[in-house]
């Protein structure tokens, strides 16, 4: 997941840290998230309740899709269990404010006897009794791989750019573009994914932190931005949003 890596390792001006958060709450989204620190400005949600929508499976284009749109990723659950209510993941929206989840999940196996008999007996010491049903063992006793993204929307950026350094391997000098925010400054200076962007004004991009650099210095303003497009160099303006 190539994208997801990228996001994680280096997304332009948001600085992102990876962190768990793992506790014993009986709900697999919760006991199973890893939170993301987030920088950036986030707005209200326009929705009052999380909206959760079925994630495709190729889960590098649903965050680049993501990213375009303006959302950014506040953290993930990714486990293995059997039936899992729905409840359960809007339950564990909610408690991490998430504006908008996306969900798949995908059978990998059945649950082992031993597990389930376990399941039951803890499901009878709940309802205050010894018996164990027996004849539930051949319901739900399939395993599903859940992986749940969790997404908030930011507030207009001053640039619109998710970026990351090069590898040795790429050899460049400047920032390479992975997701042009729609709308954003950057898109209507026709800026585009794989676009090394080597300068805004007289900041030189060397680094991701240059681009909350650049931000900052040159928001309002217009200026000039020197980037590489197939092995050629080339120059735009751009206008930069107001800080909030």
């Amino acid at each position: 997941m190539r994208l997801f890596s990228i996001v994680l390792i280096a997304c332009g001006f948001l600085g992102l840290n990876l962190s768990a958060q793992a506790a014993d709450t009986d709900n697999p989204y919760a006991d199973n998230y890893k939170a993301l620190e987030m920088r950036a400005k986030i707005l209200p949600p326009e929705q009052p309740e999380p909206q959760i929508y079925k994630g495709s499976d190729n889960k590098e284009a649903d965050y680049q899709r993501m990213l375009e749109k303006g959302f950014d990723l506040l953290g993930y659950s990714s486990f293995e269990a059997g039936d899992v209510p729905a409840e359960k993941l809007m339950e564990h929206a909610k408690a991490v404010n998430a504006h908008l989840v996306l969900v798949t999940s995908q059978r990998s196996g059945d649950v082992p006897a031993s597990i389930k008999i376990d399941q039951l007996r803890k499901k009878a010491r709940e309802q205050n009794t010894d018996t164990v049903d027996l004849d539930m063992l051949d319901q739900s006793s399939v395993r599903y791989a859940y992986h749940a993204s969790y997404w908030v929307k930011l507030a207009p950026p001053l640039i619109g750019l998710h970026v990351r350094p090069p590898t040795e391997d790429e050899r460049e000098q400047g920032l390479i573009v992975v997701a042009v925010i729609n709308n954003s400054p950057a898109e209507k200076a026709s800026l585009q994914v794989l676009d090394v962007i080597r300068r805004i004004g007289d900041e030189v991009l060397e680094k991701p932190e240059a681009l909350a650099k650049a931000a900052k210095r040159y928001a309002g303003q217009t200026v000039e931005v020197e980037f590489k497009r197939h092995g050629d160099i080339m120059k735009t303006s751009m206008t930069l949003n107001r800080a909030y």
